[in-house]
């Protein structure tokens, strides 16, 4: 291990997503606003920088979790952390490791029950049911001093559509909800553009 990696520059949108650190982050938007980038990219800078923390990563299906996040961070971290198959997750020298899962029907969940992760990143976020989204979410704990996070990235639409518009858009928050826990930012297929000239 011991090699050096190089995050490319984030556009303006993925830096804002980069820094915000409350306890509910929103991303969501356009397709091709570079979402799943971010993920990909915090998840590795915050297993860098915090030793033993437990982040997972969530996809509606684990060909999605093989084709947006396994794949490509295979190559990221190669050298860096080391991928095991059977759990499928990459553990680093420091202790932190990533995790994916999958839920793409209700039977999916036993597989988070009694599991604690520091951070998780529920990618494609909209397609998960509300149900779904707090089951998974109610993982996120632990006794470790590190500040548990959840991120979800969007596309307008999916099951989960109405949960996060009255959370992230409309901002009518209900018991034990806090306005202050939740950051919003709209991706935009134009964030991209200036990447690419």
């Amino acid at each position: 291990m011991g090699k050096t990696i190089t995050m490319p520059r984030p556009n303006e949108k993925q830096r804002a997503a980069l820094g915000e650190t409350r306890r509910y982050v929103a991303y969501g938007g356009a397709r091709g606003g570079g979402k799943s980038w971010f993920v990909r990219w915090k998840a590795v800078l915050l297993c860098l920088r915090y030793g033993g923390i437990k982040v997972l990563i969530t996809r509606k299906t684990y060909r999605e979790l093989l084709n947006n996040h396994i794949t490509p961070l295979s190559a990221i971290l190669d050298g860096v952390a080391v991928y095991n198959r059977t759990n499928k997750c990459f553990l680093f020298p420091n202790g932190s490791s990533i995790w994916f899962g999958y839920c793409a029907c209700d039977g999916d969940l036993d597989q988070y029950q009694g599991a604690e992760y520091d951070v998780w990143f529920a990618d494609e976020a909209g397609q998960f049911p509300e149900h779904w989204l707090i089951q998974i979410d109610a993982c996120v704990r632990g006794a470790n001093d590190f500040p548990k996070r959840t991120y979800f990235t969007l596309n307008p639409g999916g099951p989960g559509h109405g949960y996060f518009k009255r959370l992230f858009i409309d901002r009518r928050f209900e018991e034990n909800e806090y306005s202050e826990d939740y950051a919003f930012i709209q991706a935009l297929v134009t964030d991209n553009k200036a990447l690419l000239q």
